[in-house]
C-alpha cells in the first residue's frame, strides 16, 4: 500500500450506515479515507486516539453562522459541514464566490433565499448590488416602506416570476429552496404550492420555517404544518420542516403524529430539531408582535435583547424595540426549563424518529453589531462576542446531554442523526453528500474524534464557549481542531452546491 498521509489508531470507529462499531485504524490519503482495519500500514504521521470515538464529521443543515468565526465555533462542536438552508442566499453565485475567496474552516453551502427573490420581484430591490457576505437585515425587510414581499403577490404572473428566478438560482448551484414563510405569513399559499412543484421537478428539497408559531387557532402551528405536509403530498417534493422543536413545540404531539402518518404513506417530509428550550430570531418577526404573544403563549419577560444585554420588562418596551430596530436579535424562552411537562415536549421533538440534528446557529455579535474583524475573524473570540448557545453546542449537547446524561438515545443513534441523516436528505441533489456522513473507504476524510464520557456543550445563555470533549476535527484530511485546540490558519472547507441538470 502507498504510504498514508495520516493513520489514526486505536479509536472506536462508528459508521452509521454499515453499522461498524469497533476498534479500527483509519488511514487517510489526499483527503480521502483509504484504509479501515486493525493493521498499521506505513504513514507519514500516526496519531493514537485510543479511548476516543471516531465518526464522520457532523453535518449541520441549518446554520446562519456563516462567517469565518461562526464556522470556527461550529468546528469546535465537531461540525465539518455547515449549511445555510432555511434562509439561504441570493444571488447564489457571488455569495459562493466571496466565501471561497475568503476561505472557510469547514465545508459550507446555501439554499436559494426565497425571501430575497420575493423582495427583488415584488419590491424591485436590487439584490444583485448587495455586499455578498454582508448583513442579512435586508432579508428581513429593514428599510423598505410598505414591503410587498410580506404580502400576497398581486398577480399569478408575479408569482411565476418569483418561481422562475428561484429556478435560475437553483441551477446556479443553490441547494434547494429556503422558504421561511413564518416571517411572511401573509404570502401566497398558491406560491408555496408552486415552489413545491418546482422542488419536485428539480428534485431538490424545500426547506421551510412553517407559516405560524402560535398555539391557538386559527393560524396555529398545526395549520402551518398541515400546509407543508399538503405541499409534499400534492407535489411529490421533499419538504423539510425546520426546527420542529420551536416551530411546533406545544403542538408537537399532533404535528409529530401527522408527519409520521404522512411519511408512512410515502409522503416526502423530513424534519430537524435542536436540543434547547429557547429560540432566537429578529425581534421584528411577525409571530413576536405584542398581540400575538398570548396565542403562543409567551411572556415578554422571557425575551432577552442582545443589543442591550437585558431581559424585557413590558409589552410597551417590546413594541418600542420592534419599531426602533426590527432586525435586532432576541433569545426567547418558549418552554420553562423547570417544568418537566414542558421539557418533555422538547424531548419529543428532538427524538422524533429520523429527525436530523440541526443547530439553527445564529450570527455572532457584539451588542447590536454583527460585522467587523473582532466578530467575524479574530480568534479566540473576544469575551463580548455572544449568540444563542445552540450556535456553539448543539451537536455536543445532542450526544452528551440528550444521549449520555438523559439516556434518550444511544451513542450510535445520536451519531446517525448528526451525520448520516442530514447527508441522506441532501444526496439526491448534492452528489458530494454521498461521500459525507459515512466512515467508509472512499469517503471524504471529514472526521470528528471525541471522548464519549466528557463530550458536552459548554456555551450558556450568558456566554459563548467551545464545546468540551472534542479532541480532533478534520476536513478533507486536514486538521481544523487538533488536541482540543482550533487552528485559526486552517481553511480547508469547500463549497457544496446542487447539481441540477
Amino acid at each position: 500500500m502507498e504510504t498514508l498521509d495520516l493513520l489514526l489508531i486505536g479509536g472506536r470507529a462508528i459508521d452509521p450506515e454499515t453499522g461498524l462499531d469497533g476498534t479500527r485504524n483509519i488511514g487517510i490519503r489526499a483527503g480521502t479515507i483509504v484504509h479501515i482495519g486493525t493493521d498499521t500500514p506505513e504513514a507519514t504521521r500516526t496519531l493514537d486516539i485510543t479511548g476516543r470515538v471516531i465518526t464522520p464529521g457532523f453535518i449541520d443543515l441549518h446554520s446562519h453562522s456563516q462567517s469565518i468565526n461562526g464556522l470556527r465555533i461550529q468546528a469546535c462542536d465537531g461540525v465539518t459541514t455547515s449549511l445555510e438552508l432555511e434562509a439561504g442566499a441570493a444571488p447564489i453565485a457571488p455569495v459562493y464566490a466571496a466565501a471561497e475567496a475568503e476561505g472557510r474552516p469547514i465545508n459550507f453551502g446555501y439554499s436559494v433565499d426565497w425571501r430575497k427573490i420575493r423582495m427583488s420581484v415584488l419590491d424591485g430591490i436590487d439584490i444583485d448590488g448587495e455586499d455578498a457576505l454582508g448583513e442579512r437585515a435586508a432579508s428581513l425587510g429593514a428599510g423598505i416602506e410598505d414591503p410587498k414581499w410580506l404580502e400576497l403577490a398581486e398577480s399569478d404572473a408575479l408569482v411565476d416570476a418569483v418561481v422562475a428566478r428561484v429556478e435560475e438560482e437553483i441551477r446556479a448551484g443553490g441547494i434547494g429552496i429556503g422558504a421561511p414563510v413564518g416571517y411572511s405569513p401573509r404570502s401566497d399559499r398558491k406560491e408555496m404550492l408552486k415552489m413545491g412543484r418546482l422542488a419536485a421537478d428539480l428534485d431538490v428539497p424545500l426547506f421551510v420555517h412553517g407559516r405560524f408559531a402560535q398555539y391557538a387557532e386559527p393560524g396555529s402551528s398545526v395549520e402551518g404544518a398541515l400546509e407543508l405536509i399538503g405541499v409534499a403530498a400534492g407535489t411529490g417534493a421533499n419538504v423539510h420542516l425546520c426546527h420542529i422543536n420551536s416551530s411546533y413545540g406545544r403542538d408537537i404531539h399532533l404535528v409529530a403524529d401527522a408527519v409520521a402518518t404522512a411519511q408512512a404513506q410515502g409522503v416526502r417530509v423530513t424534519t430537524e430539531a435542536y436540543p434547547y428550550y429557547a429560540f432566537s430570531t429578529a425581534i421584528g418577526a411577525p409571530f413576536l408582535a405584542p398581540e400575538e404573544l398570548p396565542r403562543m403563549p409567551l411572556k415578554v419577560e422571557s425575551f432577552f435583547h442582545l443589543p442591550t444585554g437585558e431581559y424585557l420588562t413590558s409589552i410597551e418596551q417590546l413594541a418600542e424595540l420592534r419599531e426602533k430596530d426590527p432586525s435586532a436579535t432576541v433569545i426567547v424562552e418558549f418552554l420553562d426549563p423547570q417544568n418537566p411537562e414542558e421539557m418533555a415536549l422538547l424531548y419529543t421533538a428532538v427524538t422524533f424518529p429520523d429527525a436530523a440534528i440541526a443547530s439553527d446557529a445564529m450570527w455572532l455579535q457584539i451588542g447590536d453589531r454583527r460585522t467587523g474583524d473582532d466578530v467575524e475573524k479574530q480568534w479566540p473570540l473576544a469575551p463580548e462576542v455572544f449568540a444563542h448557545p445552540r450556535t456553539a453546542g448543539t451537536f455536543s449537547r445532542a450526544i452528551g446531554h440528550i444521549g449520555r446524561e438523559l439516556g434518550l438515545w444511544s451513542l450510535n443513534e445520536a451519531i446517525r442523526r448528526c451525520t448520516l441523516l442530514p447527508a441522506q436528505i441532501l444526496e439526491d441533489c448534492v452528489p458530494a453528500m454521498e461521500l459525507k456522513g459515512r466512515l467508509q473507504i472512499g469517503c471524504d476524510a471529514d472526521l470528528t474524534v471525541f471522548d464519549p464520557d466528557t463530550i458536552l456543550d459548554a456555551a450558556t445563555f450568558t456566554e459563548i464557549k467551545p464545546s468540551v470533549g472534542i479532541d480532533h476535527v478534520l476536513v478533507g484530511g486536514e486538521f481544523v481542531l487538533e488536541n482540543g485546540a482550533l487552528l485559526p490558519e486552517a481553511h480547508p472547507g469547500k463549497a457544496l452546491r446542487s447539481e441540477v441538470v
